[in-house]
């Protein structure tokens, strides 16, 4: 009797075993099916959340920027350059035209949210500084400011110098 105890046992154990094996793999199966299902369907909210466009430098400019000219694009929420801007992306040794997509994971600002309105610059500075343009900076806006986020064609001419 014992001995049939024990069989039973070992049986009882071995097929919980399997059990727990089993839900753990099509756990894991039903987890790539919704990362293929989501990467697969609608793009996220991140993905779509974006500004993009084209930077070209003014011809006249080109003597003057240097062989390996640091471009900044930069978008915020005021027009003021005296606040902070809520993204900084910098782009070194930039070829022009430079193609460009601002997304929320190039937020420079702790705390802010890629949302609303932006008012979208490019920079040339050699130093790399943010805040008021200084002289040896090269700038351009783009015309239409502000743009929402999502906007396309979003196209700057860095034509000014300080």
């Amino acid at each position: 009797m014992r001995a049939r105890t024990d069989f039973c046992g070992k049986v009882f154990r071995t097929l919980l075993s399997a059990l727990v094996v089993t839900t753990l793999i099509a756990c894991g199966d039903n987890k790539k099916d919704e990362q293929a299902t989501s990467s697969d369907s609608t793009p996220a909210a991140s993905n779509e959340a974006s500004i993009s466009g084209t930077i070209r430098l003014d011809p006249a400019l080109q003597s003057k920027v240097g062989k390996e000219p640091l471009l900044m694009i930069m978008a915020s929420t005021s027009s003021e350059p005296t606040k902070p801007a809520l993204v900084v992306k910098r782009v070194a040794d930039a070829n022009f035209p430079y193609d460009y997509k601002l997304t929320p994971e190039d937020i420079t600002l702790v705390g802010s949210s890629f949302s609303g309105k932006m008012y979208v610059t490019a920079r040339i500075d050699s130093a790399g500084m943010v805040g008021p343009p200084h002289p040896g900076t090269f700038e351009g806006t783009y015309a239409g400011n502000p743009v929402a986020i999502g906007s396309t064609k979003i196209d700057i001419v860095i034509n000014k110098a300080y």
